[in-house]
């Protein structure tokens, strides 16, 4: 089973490998992020293009029957007459079902830099994080100096509409903020970027506030599975910032012009 294209002329931004090989998904940076240390020096143009994902799902289509239910279950869940307590015990071993599914597929998705193989991406990051006495200051000015409350929130949209998306195909819907479960991965990312990305910053430190707090100090009941799906989100944002601050210093100076390799991320 595979993702259609959007009929939008857009880029993607999850990958998967070939048939003949284990299912990799990713995320990749769109054309407005990676441009952004050629242009913040210069017009600092506003940021235009709106990332989209592609997925290839044909592993996973015999994992649960869930993926084969119609939306109108679904709706049936939200709508559900709550003095049934036969059809809330339904929808709550629908919903573990479906989370237990978003799970699986956020565990595979990975970040993609533009022109590279998953691997040498992974390769990217390893090196970030096993130098990262050297890079931690240029991160943390590149994250907290550098780019302002906007273009925070552009480096996290590379996540956010991937995530977004696939919890429309798991789903079933066509609107996820009527599920608790984006409700929840919301928070998340509000956290990250709480006092100017303060929050996203605090998870590469061994020391400050965690994202987590905004659960324990809640009084909202959070699964296991749910919270293995907000600590997945949490660590492909910071692969992600980390990807956008290599493409960043890696194509300084090279103002001439985009390379080809950012308008074609079709996938095998």
């Amino acid at each position: 089973m595979h993702w259609k294209q959007p009929l939008k002329k857009v880029p993607s931004y999850v990958s998967a490998a070939s048939s003949t090989s284990p299912i990799r998904r990713s995320v990749s940076c769109p054309r407005s992020i990676s441009a952004l240390a050629m242009q913040m020096q210069a017009d600092k143009r506003p940021f235009t293009t709106k990332p989209s994902m592609h997925l290839s799902r044909s592993s996973l289509a015999n994992r649960s029957h869930s993926l084969n239910r119609g939306s109108s279950t679904i709706k049936v869940s939200h709508t559900a007459n709550p003095g049934s307590g036969e059809m809330q015990q339904g929808t709550r071993e629908q919903e573990e079902l479906l989370t237990k599914e978003t799970l699986a597929i956020f565990s595979d998705m990975k970040i993609r830099y533009p022109g590279k193989t998953n691997e040498e991406a992974d390769l990217i990051i390893d090196d970030i994080t096993d130098n990262w006495k050297y890079h931690k200051s240029k991160v943390a000015s590149y994250w907290l100096i550098k780019l302002d409350s906007v273009k925070q929130r552009k480096v996290l949209d590379i996540v956010k509409v991937s995530i977004r998306s696939v919890l429309k195909h798991i789903w079933r819907v066509s609107d996820v903020e009527c599920l608790h479960l984006y409700r929840l991965f919301n928070r998340v990312f509000n956290r990250l970027l709480w006092s100017h990305g303060q929050g996203l910053w605090n998870c590469f430190c061994s020391s400050g506030s965690s994202w987590e707090t905004i659960f324990s100090k809640s009084t909202e009941a959070v699964t296991a599975d749910q919270l293995q799906c907000c600590q997945r989100i949490v660590e492909l944002c910071k692969q992600c910032l980390l990807v956008v601050y290599k493409y960043s210093s890696d194509v300084r100076g090279t103002i001439s012009g985009m390379n080809s390799d950012w308008d074609d991320t079709r996938y095998a």
